[in-house]
Parts: C-alpha cells; structure tokens; sequence
C-alpha cells in the first residue's frame, strides 16, 4: 500500500510542483521514518506568534522560547539563529524546508540546545 501511495504522490504533477519549491527529499525521508541533516533557523528568520503573543520556534514547537513578543530582541533572534533544533531531524514543516535551502551554505549551528528544549526530536509533535 506504501508503494502505491507514494507513486500516486509522486506522479507527474507533483514533479512540476517540486520544480517550484526545489525540494522534495526530506519528505521522502519522513515518508519513509527517516531524519532530515538540515538548519533550522527557527526563532530566528521566522518565528511563531501565538494568539497570547509568545513567541514560538514555529507552530508545531509552541512551548519554546515562550517569551513575550515586547520582550524578543535580537540577541535572542541571533543566539536561535545558530542554536540547533531537537525538533528539526522530523520536522514537517515544508516552507521553513524552503527557506532553509540556503542554510546549506552557512556556518553550522553552534550553540547548545537549551536544557529546557525536548531533547527527543519527535516532542511536541
């Protein structure tokens, strides 16, 4: 059934679909239960703002930094900015995929996960 599925999502279409986006493997690699070696740049390029305006690495990962909006500033943009995610490996998120395509060009990430980040890749999914 796997086999059928992706062929299906494989098919024609998504091929100039992916011309588009220029990506495609990391959903593959999920399909299949395997991690993805990419850089988020979450809480840094893009962040998410939820409606009691905390800031979140995205909408998938709403319980980190959790800090008030007013109080983010670009210390905190540039330390996320190089802080490796525990989430990234399974991320779903297609268009933060995109907007990292070029992140395979820079530096690596250098700061250690925060103690208070789920170590386990898969939290919070």
């Amino acid at each position: 059934m796997f086999d059928e599925v992706s062929r299906e999502i494989s098919g024609g279409w998504q091929i100039v679909k992916n011309l588009y986006s220029g990506i495609r493997g990391f959903q593959d690699n999920l399909a299949e239960g395997k991690p993805n070696v990419w850089r988020c740049r979450a809480g840094a390029r893009y962040l998410y703002v939820c409606e009691d305006g905390l800031v979140h690495y995205c909408s998938q990962q709403r319980s980190y930094p959790g800090v008030p909006l007013i109080g983010y500033t670009v210390d905190d943009i540039k330390r996320e900015f190089l802080t490796p995610k525990s989430c990234a490996p399974f991320c779903t998120v297609g268009c933060v995929h995109r907007v990292s395509m070029m992140d395979f060009w820079r530096a690596p990430q250098s700061v250690p996960v925060p103690p208070s980040m789920p170590v386990d890749g898969r939290a919070g999914l």
